[in-house]
């Protein structure tokens, strides 16, 4: 299975929108109507609105599910200083960073600076997000807080698919509750992908106890700097 990618072409800017990565948060129909307009075909004009202007919004997507090319010589998506984690209520993990996603085996499935994780364990994209929390998934009442050290540096986050369970993270990172406190911060941590831990966003090793699998077969994903 690969991932489905539309471009949309302008004379100064080509939008990339990816289909199966979109979870509908609407930050792009919100910060550009004139350009992202579901209501119309096609629904993405990168001509109606200035480039810059395009670019921006498109980099507010907090899944990845959209990309831009400049044609003009305009700026193009840098990968941010800091690699962050927002836990969404009863949702996934929005990542923003330097990221690089491994298999089991350690093969590189997808590279980007926006992604959004399956944190429920019913998504038919793992380790993506496909809106199947909004069926199947009950968050607890209140996060749990792991350890503080110090403040977040520079670098690569590489996240690893456990099979059958966790996402093991190492590299510096700061998690935190979407407009919410810190709940994490330092360089090695497993959280949760089971969607059964109660001790969320982390790992307590539920994923034995409910039997958890995870051998579906991996979607191939655009790596961001092949395709664009």
């Amino acid at each position: 299975m690969r991932e489905r990618t539309v471009k949309y072409k302008g004379k100064s800017i080509d939008v990339y929108f990816t289909v199966d990565r979109c979870t509908h948060v609407s930050e792009c129909v919100w910060g550009a109507p004139e350009v992202f307009d579901s209501s119309r075909t096609p629904w993405i004009d990168a001509d109606a609105a200035d480039p810059d202007k395009v670019a921006e919004v498109v980099m507010r997507c907090p899944t990845g599910a959209l990309h831009f090319k400049r044609k003009d010589g305009g700026f193009k998506e840098a990968v941010p200083d800091l690699n962050q984690i927002d836990v969404c209520r009863n949702g996934p993990l929005w990542i923003r960073g330097d990221i690089e996603i491994r298999n089991f085996d350690d093969t590189i499935i997808l590279t980007d600076t926006r992604i959004a994780l399956c944190r429920c364990g019913s998504s038919e994209i793992k380790p993506l997000c496909d809106k199947s929390h909004m069926f199947s998934f009950d968050d607890q009442p209140e996060y749990v807080k792991g350890k503080t050290e110090g403040g977040e540096e520079r670098g690569k986050l590489i996240i690893k698919l456990n099979q059958n369970g966790s996402y093991a993270l190492n590299g510096p990172i700061e998690i935190r509750e979407l407009n919410g406190p810190v709940l994490f911060q330092g360089d090695r941590v497993t959280l949760c992908r089971c969607g059964a831990s109660e001790k969320m966003p982390f790992c307590d090793g539920s994923h034995q106890r409910i039997h958890f699998k995870t051998d579906r077969k991996i979607v191939l994903f655009n790596r961001k700097n092949d395709s664009l």
